[in-house]
């Protein structure tokens, strides 16, 4: 059963899912705020936002540690707890589609000062 769920309800995730606690980026046009992957499965992500801001519902979510972007559609919120369904994922380790390259430049540019301190 979920932390999250109540009582007697189960865990309605059609994924195992995995606890994380990786640095984020949620992309949408020029606007990229950052947040806090908690959890991941195949079928979603839940993220704390950083800034006290409402996401739009279809964005794209970069972690950095796992150098993946995923394009994501708003499933829930709660505060600056949120939610989201995963539409499709990009490997920012390689060539990568012209969709991802926003993504791809910030994840770069990550590692970058990463390997710098």
């Amino acid at each position: 059963m979920s932390k999250y769920a109540s009582g007697g309800e189960a865990d309605r995730r059609g994924a195992p899912r995995v606890s994380t606690q990786r640095a984020g980026k949620l992309l949408c046009g020029a606007f990229a705020w950052d947040c806090i992957i908690r959890d991941v499965s195949d079928a979603g992500v839940r993220v704390q936002m950083l800034a006290g801001v409402a996401p739009p519902a279809k964005v794209q979510l970069v972690d950095l540690a796992a150098g993946l972007a995923h394009d994501v559609q708003l499933a829930w919120q709660k505060e600056r707890e949120v939610g989201f369904r995963v539409l499709k994922t990009h490997d920012l380790r390689g060539l990568t589609h012209a969709s991802a390259r926003t993504a791809k430049n910030i994840w770069t540019a990550s590692q970058a000062r990463a390997s710098a301190s």
